[in-house]
């Protein structure tokens, strides 16, 4: 079989370029442009080891330690945590695409158990398909983690005291709610039920407030929360807001994520 260097460098710059850009991207780790091609090239030129008989350069540790330096190399920020999760990625990126080069192989060639598996047909079609395979994958799950980013960002910790009792619950800003009560004016605090009816609230301390939204018309019972304080996931100070507490029978949301909906005028 021969093997011509300069195109096996080159493959092996493109696939460790791809691995590369694939695992910032997934961790959204800011990288240096020039510094990556550098490399996804030291990476490649490692690869000339397999035409080496120095068994050091093919041990467990070398193979870890040459993704980690072009790793090292790439990153903007260079913590022992974001490299860390950078090589547990990149190395899970590189097992899947070998896996999938593996198994498109093991489909155009035949063997028989207990004989030489011989590599006759690799065409270049198989190796693009599994590549926009893993493409599709990790954007997919980039996106996501990127709209989990986004949610975070709009998730409070809320505690209630009204009386005795102290509730802490997660809330979702909601941005379109402009709910307010209108005889004080003040914005409401969407609870589900399971929450607002730990609160045991004199008839007299209640509030009906009506609503009309796209889907329904209709009205909700609240309270003046006695002493309200939020806090968002990405600071550290908590903040006390006057708010009416609405109970509600629907679950906010389906993945439990908060128990909680914010109006816009809270924040």
């Amino acid at each position: 079989m021969e093997i011509y260097i300069d195109i096996y460098l080159l493959e092996n710059i493109i696939i460790n370029l791809f691995l590369l850009l694939l695992t910032f991207r997934l961790l959204r780790f800011d990288y240096k442009k020039r510094n990556v091609y550098l490399a996804a090239l030291l990476g490649a030129i490692y690869g000339l080891v397999i035409f080496c008989n120095v068994k050091i350069f093919s041990s467990v540790g070398v193979k870890i330690l040459v993704p980690a330096i072009m790793i090292y190399i790439s990153m903007e920020k260079r913590s022992f945590k974001v490299i860390l999760k950078s090589i547990v990625v990149f190395f899970m990126l590189a097992f899947m695409l070998s896996g999938i080069c593996f198994g498109t192989v093991q489909m155009q060639n035949t063997y028989l158990i207990g004989q030489e598996f011989i590599i006759k047909n690799n065409s270049a079609k198989f190796i693009v398909l599994s590549v926009a395979v893993i493409f599709i994958v990790v954007t997919r799950v980039a996106d996501l983690l990127k709209d989990r980013a986004l949610v975070k960002n709009f998730l409070y910790d809320i505690y209630i005291t009204e009386g005795a009792r102290t509730v802490l619950v997660k809330g979702f800003l909601d941005t379109g709610n402009e709910l307010r009560e209108p005889v004080t004016n003040l914005p409401c605090i969407i609870v589900e039920n399971t929450y607002f009816n730990q609160f045991k609230i004199a008839d007299d301390k209640k509030f009906i407030i009506k609503y009309d939204t796209i889907n329904e018309i209709g009205e909700i019972k609240g309270f003046k929360g006695q002493n309200v304080i939020i806090r968002n996931e990405e600071e550290n100070t908590w903040t006390k807001v006057e708010a009416v507490i609405c109970g509600c029978e629907r679950k906010l949301s389906k993945e439990d994520e908060f128990q909680a909906l914010l109006s816009r005028g809270i924040v």
